[in-house]
């Protein structure tokens, strides 16, 4: 536990100046590229306790997932949602990688033997993973810190307070035979939790950082304000939107950590890595992030087309 909490606030420490300073905007690019190379690597891992990746299809999945990554955050960044979304030939030259890379992983079952159709499974599966989950993570960034940071807040908090008050108060095991230790009672605790405080955030935002100041630049007073013109409704209006999707984003970090369990008992390893003491590797510290994050970019996304800011 203590090696936990001292590995956990210095990623903090490094993380945070690393989100919120648009200095180190690449910083964070590069570290959300190293994310998904370890990311990759540590699936390609967990995979190789069942049967061993050739070194090309190896090397192959993983560039390919950098290249998704790649290719879905140069989209965005090319035309910040606080304007337009993505402009349909940068939506076209995306999708013409995704299904470019798909074929090349099919393609690979020609040249080599111990790579088969099960094989083009995993690398698919890795490469959509890591690489969009990551790009999803950083769309969150392009469009603005303040939805890095509810990102976060949903996650940590639906972690934290289900932990300890599943410890606390947990008696009837949510899913015994996926991760023994979660609870119902910790579970809904954690998203009661998640939701108040993350909506609380998003609903409160320009009054917590006042417009023009360092955490608050673009001078947004909430969450939605900018990307929808639901952000220009009253509070209570936008309350009716924030509340639901921060209710559905905490139970969706919960399914993200269970699919990651899910994944660690059918292949028998305890952590996906070990390249943080006490959390184990990227996919233990970021599997809730990556859900999260993916289910957020599509619901402001279909936010702005349907109410457009």
């Amino acid at each position: 536990m203590k090696q936990r909490i001292i590995t956990g606030l210095a990623l903090l420490a490094i993380f945070i100046p690393v989100v919120i300073l648009e200095p180190l905007f690449l910083v964070f690019q590069i570290m959300m590229i190293l994310m998904v190379i370890v990311g990759a690597t540590e699936l390609i891992g967990m995979y190789n306790k069942e049967k061993k990746f050739s070194k090309i299809p190896m090397i192959a999945t993983i560039v390919a997932a950098v290249l998704t990554y790649l290719s879905a955050v140069l989209a965005w960044s090319s035309d910040p949602i606080a304007n337009t979304l993505t402009p349909i030939d940068i939506k076209v030259n995306f999708v013409s990688i995704a299904m470019v890379v798909v074929f090349f992983m099919f393609g690979l079952i020609v040249f080599y033997d111990d790579y088969d159709g099960s094989d083009i499974g995993k690398s698919i599966t890795i490469i959509y993973y890591m690489g969009l989950g990551a790009a999803a993570i950083s769309i969150l960034r392009l469009i603005g810190v303040r939805f890095i940071v509810y990102l976060f807040i949903v996650t940590i908090a639906t972690d934290m307070f289900a932990y300890f008050f599943g410890i606390k108060f947990g008696k009837h095991k949510m899913s015994p035979k996926i991760s023994p230790k979660k609870s119902w009672e910790g579970a809904i605790a954690g998203t009661a939790s998640a939701t108040i405080l993350a909506s609380c955030f998003a609903l409160f935002y320009g009054y917590l950082f006042e417009p023009g100041t360092f955490l608050n630049a673009t001078g947004q007073m909430t969450l939605l304000e900018n990307i929808s013109s639901i952000g220009t409704s009253p509070l209570y209006i936008q309350a009716l939107v924030i509340i639901p999707i921060t209710l559905v984003a905490s139970i969706l970090g919960q399914i993200g950590d269970l699919v990651a369990s899910r994944l660690k008992r059918t292949y028998q390893i305890k952590d996906f890595g070990k390249v943080f003491p006490g959390h184990g590797g990227v996919l233990d510290r970021f599997d809730s992030a990556i859900f999260v994050s993916l289910f957020l970019v599509a619901i402001f996304m279909a936010m702005n087309q349907v109410f457009p800011a």
